[in-house]
Protein backbone atom coordinates (compact mmCIF):
# COMPACT_ATOMS: atom_id res chain seq x y z
CA UNK A 1 0.00 0.00 0.00
CA UNK A 2 1.34 3.42 -0.97
CA UNK A 3 1.64 6.37 1.36
CA UNK A 4 -1.48 8.53 1.29
CA UNK A 5 -1.02 12.09 0.03
CA UNK A 6 -3.03 14.95 1.50
CA UNK A 7 -5.64 16.19 -0.97
CA UNK A 8 -4.40 19.44 -2.52
CA UNK A 9 -0.85 19.26 -1.10
CA UNK A 10 2.24 19.97 -3.21
CA UNK A 11 3.05 16.25 -3.23
CA UNK A 12 -0.49 15.38 -4.34
CA UNK A 13 -0.45 17.96 -7.13
CA UNK A 14 2.96 16.88 -8.43
CA UNK A 15 1.85 13.23 -8.50
CA UNK A 16 -1.40 14.27 -10.20
CA UNK A 17 0.58 16.01 -12.97
CA UNK A 18 2.82 12.97 -13.47
CA UNK A 19 -0.16 10.61 -13.57
CA UNK A 20 -2.09 12.72 -16.10
CA UNK A 21 0.93 13.26 -18.34
CA UNK A 22 1.77 9.56 -18.47
CA UNK A 23 -1.75 8.45 -19.41
CA UNK A 24 -2.27 7.90 -23.14
CA UNK A 25 -6.06 7.60 -22.85
CA UNK A 26 -6.29 11.01 -21.16
CA UNK A 27 -3.93 12.52 -23.76
CA UNK A 28 -6.19 11.25 -26.56
CA UNK A 29 -9.42 12.42 -24.90
CA UNK A 30 -8.01 15.89 -24.11
CA UNK A 31 -6.03 16.35 -27.33
CA UNK A 32 -8.11 19.40 -28.32
CA UNK A 33 -8.18 21.00 -24.86
CA UNK A 34 -6.33 24.27 -24.31
CA UNK A 35 -7.71 25.58 -21.03
CA UNK A 36 -6.79 26.39 -17.46
CA UNK A 37 -8.77 25.46 -14.38
CA UNK A 38 -9.08 26.72 -10.82
CA UNK A 39 -10.50 24.28 -8.28
CA UNK A 40 -11.82 25.81 -5.07
CA UNK A 41 -12.22 23.37 -2.18
CA UNK A 42 -14.38 25.48 0.13
CA UNK A 43 -13.90 25.44 3.89
CA UNK A 44 -16.41 23.63 6.09
CA UNK A 45 -15.44 24.71 9.63
CA UNK A 46 -18.25 22.61 11.15
CA UNK A 47 -16.63 19.52 9.53
CA UNK A 48 -13.05 20.36 10.55
CA UNK A 49 -12.10 21.95 7.20
CA UNK A 50 -10.90 25.32 8.48
CA UNK A 51 -9.48 26.85 5.30
CA UNK A 52 -10.51 27.05 1.67
CA UNK A 53 -7.90 25.45 -0.60
CA UNK A 54 -7.39 26.79 -4.13
CA UNK A 55 -5.42 24.86 -6.75
CA UNK A 56 -5.13 25.22 -10.47
CA UNK A 57 -3.74 23.63 -13.58
CA UNK A 58 -3.40 24.12 -17.32
CA UNK A 59 -4.08 21.48 -19.97
CA UNK A 60 -2.72 21.95 -23.49
CA UNK A 61 -3.25 19.31 -26.15
CA UNK A 62 -3.77 16.51 -23.63
CA UNK A 63 -0.87 17.38 -21.32
CA UNK A 64 -0.83 19.19 -18.00
CA UNK A 65 1.68 21.96 -18.58
CA UNK A 66 1.38 23.72 -15.21
CA UNK A 67 -0.08 23.12 -11.77
CA UNK A 68 -0.13 25.47 -8.78
CA UNK A 69 -1.60 26.36 -5.40
CA UNK A 70 -3.41 29.69 -5.13
CA UNK A 71 -5.46 31.92 -7.35
CA UNK A 72 -4.69 32.82 -10.96
CA UNK A 73 -6.87 33.90 -13.83
CA UNK A 74 -8.09 30.74 -15.58
CA UNK A 75 -10.58 29.66 -18.24
CA UNK A 76 -12.76 27.94 -15.65
CA UNK A 77 -13.35 28.20 -11.91
CA UNK A 78 -14.93 25.15 -10.30
CA UNK A 79 -15.92 25.59 -6.68
CA UNK A 80 -17.73 23.46 -4.16
CA UNK A 81 -17.69 22.62 -0.47
CA UNK A 82 -14.91 20.19 0.45
CA UNK A 83 -17.47 17.37 0.87
CA UNK A 84 -18.47 17.55 -2.82
CA UNK A 85 -14.83 17.04 -3.88
CA UNK A 86 -14.64 14.06 -1.48
CA UNK A 87 -17.84 12.62 -2.99
CA UNK A 88 -16.44 13.02 -6.52
CA UNK A 89 -13.19 11.27 -5.60
CA UNK A 90 -15.09 8.48 -3.85
CA UNK A 91 -17.33 7.98 -6.87
CA UNK A 92 -20.52 8.93 -5.03
CA UNK A 93 -21.21 11.52 -7.74
CA UNK A 94 -19.58 11.97 -11.11
CA UNK A 95 -17.83 15.27 -11.79
CA UNK A 96 -20.01 15.96 -14.81
CA UNK A 97 -23.15 15.15 -12.81
CA UNK A 98 -21.95 17.55 -10.10
CA UNK A 99 -21.63 20.27 -12.79
CA UNK A 100 -25.12 19.64 -14.15
CA UNK A 101 -26.78 19.49 -10.71
CA UNK A 102 -24.92 22.63 -9.58
CA UNK A 103 -23.28 20.94 -6.61
CA UNK A 104 -20.12 22.13 -8.33
CA UNK A 105 -20.36 25.82 -9.25
CA UNK A 106 -18.76 26.82 -12.53
CA UNK A 107 -17.56 30.14 -13.88
CA UNK A 108 -16.65 29.87 -17.52
CA UNK A 109 -18.11 28.51 -20.71
CA UNK A 110 -20.22 25.55 -19.55
CA UNK A 111 -20.95 24.12 -23.03
CA UNK A 112 -17.21 24.14 -23.78
CA UNK A 113 -16.49 22.45 -20.47
CA UNK A 114 -19.13 19.77 -21.09
CA UNK A 115 -17.55 18.98 -24.48
CA UNK A 116 -14.60 17.61 -22.50
CA UNK A 117 -16.80 15.36 -20.32
CA UNK A 118 -15.00 12.15 -21.30
CA UNK A 119 -11.60 13.68 -20.57
CA UNK A 120 -12.92 14.90 -17.21
CA UNK A 121 -14.19 11.40 -16.38
CA UNK A 122 -10.75 9.97 -17.20
CA UNK A 123 -9.01 12.64 -15.12
CA UNK A 124 -11.19 11.80 -12.11
CA UNK A 125 -10.62 8.04 -12.58
CA UNK A 126 -6.86 8.71 -12.50
CA UNK A 127 -7.26 10.72 -9.29
CA UNK A 128 -9.16 7.79 -7.76
CA UNK A 129 -6.03 5.67 -8.28
CA UNK A 130 -3.93 8.01 -6.14
CA UNK A 131 -3.69 7.21 -2.41
CA UNK A 132 -5.54 10.17 -0.91
CA UNK A 133 -5.84 11.49 2.62
CA UNK A 134 -8.77 13.78 3.42
CA UNK A 135 -9.02 16.33 6.24
CA UNK A 136 -11.43 16.90 9.09
CA UNK A 137 -14.49 14.70 9.45
CA UNK A 138 -13.64 13.10 6.09
CA UNK A 139 -10.33 11.57 7.20
CA UNK A 140 -11.96 8.14 7.71
CA UNK A 141 -12.93 8.15 4.02
CA UNK A 142 -9.29 8.43 2.89
CA UNK A 143 -8.28 5.71 0.45
CA UNK A 144 -5.34 4.01 -1.26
Amino acid sequence: MSKKMVLGSDEYLNNFKEKINSDKEYADLASNVDDSYTLVLQAEPDKGIEETRVVGFTIKEGKMTDIWIGERETSFILSAPYRVWVDILLGKIGANRAFITRKLNIKGNMPRLLKTAKATDRLVSLLREMPTEFHGDYVNQSFG
